[in-house]
């Protein structure tokens, strides 16, 4: 008798540790449709913007308009079934006493209520977008710009568990990433290479560029979508640098002249 007592307890108990473990990870993962909004399938006007994962979690969608509502973003989704979501968009207010980067989302051709990039602060956080019923598990989402000051949407999440609120601490947040993004932290190997240059800015190009010449297989690692750092044609400024031909200027030769200072803004 006293065993099955105690089998029954640690059954009991084996079953609170599942209901406590299954509370603590939030929503059932396949009542939560989570989206980057940096793999939308078209960004229209916004660009991607990678500067910023080391601190904020991931790439984000920025509205490049200066002062001109961009193209909208587009992507498509599928739901697990027909039925009533909550919104939620994680975004930023990066000016909160004018709140210049004002968007909507629009969710199966109605837009939100909520009008996203107006916050009290300037911290990434989670935005309630509403509920939406949604008759179709095939639906389509547009991030619209209202202004064009460079509004910033990093995800969407529709949530079939009304009740459901994702985690604004980075660390509990790289965790439901992980588990409702379909982001893994396995560690792909490329390799083997024999230089590998990190930061695509001239320095790092020019010595990229140097190795692969001596013959050497090279992995050039680079969070921007171009090459040059501060002197690409993201930033606007040419790689000049000193380029004079006076007696006593040293100049800067070799593979720093190929970046070909004469055409403006030319990587």
């Amino acid at each position: 008798m006293r065993k099955k007592q105690i089998a029954a307890y640690c059954i009991l108990a084996a079953m609170g540790l599942v209901f406590c473990r299954s509370t603590a990870s939030g929503a059932e993962v396949r009542d939560i449709v989570w989206l980057e909004a940096e793999q939308f399938a078209e960004c229209g006007g916004w660009s991607n913007d990678q500067q910023f994962t080391s601190q904020m979690g991931s790439p984000y969608l920025l509205a490049t308009g200066v002062g001109r509502p961009v193209a909208d973003a587009v992507t498509k989704a599928r739901l697990p079934r027909p039925g009533r979501y909550r919104l939620w968009v994680r975004c930023r207010d990066w000016y909160p006493e004018r709140s210049p980067g004002q968007f909507q989302v629009i969710v199966a051709g109605r837009p939100s209520k909520t009008t996203f990039g107006r916050a009290k602060d300037g911290a990434w956080k989670w935005t309630d977008g509403g509920e939406f019923d949604i008759e179709s598990p095939k639906i389509e989402l547009r991030l619209h710009d209202l202004t064009g000051w460079w509004g910033r949407c990093d995800a969407l999440i529709l949530s079939a568990d009304l009740k459901f609120r994702p985690a604004d601490d980075p660390a509990e947040l790289a965790r439901q990433r992980e588990l409702y993004g379909g982001v893994s932290r396995e560690i792909k190997e490329p390799g083997p290479y024999d230089v590998v240059v990190v930061g695509g800015g001239l320095a790092g190009s020019a010595a990229a560029v140097a190795a692969a010449r001596l013959g050497c297989r090279v992995a050039l690692i680079q969070d921007r979508p171009v090459l040059g750092g501060n002197a690409s044609t993201e930033i606007g400024v040419p790689p000049q640098g000193d380029t004079t031909n006076e007696p006593l200027d040293p100049r800067e030769t070799g593979i720093m002249e190929e970046f070909d200072p004469g055409i403006p803004s030319h990587t």
